[in-house]
């Protein structure tokens, strides 16, 4: 069933001409970094920064610090005197690439339709660009105002990967409090849109340059049309972006994690930030990791459940980041583990005292479901989604 709904931007809601709107941009870029600072090159390191954002990356630093590093040292700049010229352009000349672009007709009225059926809707826009420009692309768009009812709206602040690495779309689900066969991926780009949503178990709306939003619009009228989508087959080639995906989302709202936050329980039976993140990483080692370990070198294991955690884990370390950098080796260690294994291994058999007969692929996903299901739940403490 599909529960929500990711949207695309340029192209999708808003007419945009990609190659103009990006000459665009460099030319009224490069203008206000010589007139600002007196310096020429912005466009063409910026190009590169840009580049950067879309590698692929271990170190879950968000896609705006990347590109404002990369920036920085290559026009020689103090971190900050490149930040407040970039916040600056887009506070100002960005402005201007408006008069390229004009909304696409009924993206208000789908999205409107879509939160009326009680449905979460992203923005899956490519994070390249700050929070502010997206908004600004959002008022271009016509639906701006829109913008505090969404679950999630991707900018570069917010995220560590970018279109068309699965892991982007990993991350974006995880955000929104979805598994992939409940989400729905709108957009027009096979390549940065469709393929990577695909290959991550998401489904998939194409919109065309012809009929745009009309069939879209047509279809979530249909009584029903949620139901319509089956799940997925699981499939391995879906499972490391996930797992990739999810520790960027964890990173992603822990920048958001206040001092006085990392401790506080928000009722007593709940777990406090740092108790999540504590047992993320205690089930990362002493029950995903072995038991995966376990079904690839036993014939046939059983698995048995361990006691479910209560409401006193202890707190396994004064600083949270530490223990996600722990959490995180470790589960670099699991990829590591699973990478380059063949169907038959993936399709090794296993007993477990409640999942009853299943297989390492099964338990696999079940790690990236557990890593989802506390996600939401620091989402929650901190206020930042829906219960």
């Amino acid at each position: 069933m599909i529960k929500a709904v990711l949207l695309d931007l340029d192209n999708t809601l808003l007419h945009n001409p990609d190659r103009r709107f990006a000459s665009e941009i460099l030319r009224l870029l490069e203008q206000h970094f010589q007139a600002r600072l007196g310096i020429k090159g912005a466009s063409q390191a910026f190009r590169q920064g840009i580049r950067l954002v879309c590698q692929p990356s271990d170190q879950y630093t968000s896609n705006s610090d990347k590109l404002l590093d990369s920036l920085s040292r290559q026009l020689s700049l103090r971190h900050e005197v490149a930040a407040s010229a970039l916040d600056a352009f887009y506070d100002g000349s960005y402005r201007e690439a408006a008069a390229l672009t004009q909304p696409v007709a009924g993206s208000r009225r789908l999205i409107r339709c879509l939160l009326d059926q009680g449905l979460l809707v992203a923005i899956a826009t490519n994070p390249l660009y700050p929070e502010a420009a997206v908004h600004q692309r959002l008022a271009w768009a016509g639906i701006a105002d829109l913008a505090p009812e969404l679950a999630f709206i991707s900018h570069s602040g917010a995220t560590h990967f970018a279109k068309p690495d699965p892991a982007y779309y990993a991350e974006v689900i995880a955000r929104v409090g979805v598994e992939p066969d409940e989400a729905l991926m709108v957009g027009d780009s096979e390549k940065n849109d469709m393929q990577p949503a695909r290959a991550l178990g998401i489904r998939t709306w194409h919109v065309d340059a012809v009929d745009r939003l009309s069939p879209l619009l047509e279809h979530v009228h249909q009584p029903g049309w949620r139901d319509a989508y089956l799940p997925s087959p699981l499939s391995p080639d879906a499972l490391l972006p996930q797992f990739r995906g999810n520790l960027a989302a964890l990173y992603g709202l822990l920048a958001e994690v206040k001092a006085h936050q990392w401790r506080q329980r928000p009722q007593p039976e709940e777990w406090s930030i740092v108790q999540i993140l504590c047992h993320l990483w205690a089930a990362e080692t002493e029950v995903h990791q072995q038991r995966l370990r376990t079904i690839l070198h036993a014939d046939n294991p059983f698995l048995a459940a361990g006691a479910a955690p209560g409401p006193d884990i202890p707190h396994c370390h004064d600083d949270g980041y530490e223990i996600m950098r722990r959490f995180k080796r470790c589960r670099y260690q699991t990829i590591a583990l699973l990478s380059g294994l063949s169907a038959a291994d993936w399709a090794r058999p296993a007993r477990h005292s409640i999942f009853g007969l299943t297989n390492l692929l099964e338990m696999a996903q079940f790690t990236a479901q557990h890593d989802r299901l506390h996600i939401s739940q620091l989402c929650q403490t901190l206020g930042k989604c829906d219960e």
